[in-house]
C-alpha cells in the first residue's frame, strides 16, 4: 500500500463523487442517505463555484482514489471520506493533517470548525479536536468540534545552536 495525498483537480470530481457516495451508501442509515449525498455533492459545486476560497485533497493507491477531504472557506471542514475497506490505516488522519497545514495560516477564525458523526467523534479528539458549542439543530449524536490553529511562522525566540561534534 502506497499512499499518496495530492490536491484534488477538477477532472477528480467524478472520482471524488463516486467516493463519497459509496462511502455514504455502506456507513449512512438509509433515511439519511439522500440528504447528505444531496450535501456533498453540493459542496462539490461550491468548490468548482469558488476555487480560491475551498479546496480537496484526496488519498490515492496508484490511481485509484481512497480518500478525499474538503474544507470551505479554509476553516469549514465539511467533508472527510475513506473508503470502508481502506480506514484504520491513517488516511483519514494524513488528510486530515494536510488539511490542517493548508489552513495554518489561512483561516479567518485561525481555527478549523466541523460537525462530527458520532462514529468520528473520537478521532477527531484523537487529533486535538475539542467539543464546541453549536448554533446548528444538528442530528443526533453529531458532535460540533473545533481545533485551534497555531501560525506556522518560525518563533524568534528560539535560537539554533551548533552540535559539536566529540572528538
Amino acid at each position: 500500500m502506497q499512499i499518496s495525498i495530492r490536491t484534488a483537480r477538477t477532472e477528480d470530481t467524478e472520482a471524488i463523487l463516486d467516493l463519497m457516495v459509496r462511502v455514504i451508501n455502506a456507513t449512512v442509515e438509509l433515511p439519511y442517505r439522500a440528504d447528505m449525498i444531496e450535501n456533498v455533492t453540493q459542496n462539490l459545486t461550491v468548490w468548482h463555484r469558488e476555487p480560491d476560497e475551498c479546496f480537496h485533497f484526496i488519498a490515492e493507491d496508484g490511481s485509484k482514489v481512497v480518500g478525499v477531504i474538503l474544507v470551505k472557506a479554509f476553516w469549514n471542514l465539511c467533508s472527510l471520506f475513506v473508503r470502508p475497506e481502506w480506514q484504520h490505516n491513517g488516511i483519514g488522519r494524513q488528510l486530515v493533517h494536510a488539511a490542517i497545514d493548508a489552513c495554518r495560516d489561512r483561516s479567518p477564525k485561525q481555527a478549523i470548525y466541523l460537525n462530527a458523526a458520532p462514529s468520528a467523534v473520537s478521532f477527531y479528539r484523537g487529533l486535538g479536536f475539542t467539543s464546541k458549542e453549536s448554533s446548528q439543530q444538528l442530528p443526533t449524536g453529531f458532535q460540533a468540534m473545533q481545533l485551534a490553529l497555531v501560525p506556522a511562522t518560525p518563533n524568534p525566540s528560539f535560537k539554533r545552536t551548533r552540535l559539536r561534534r566529540s572528538a
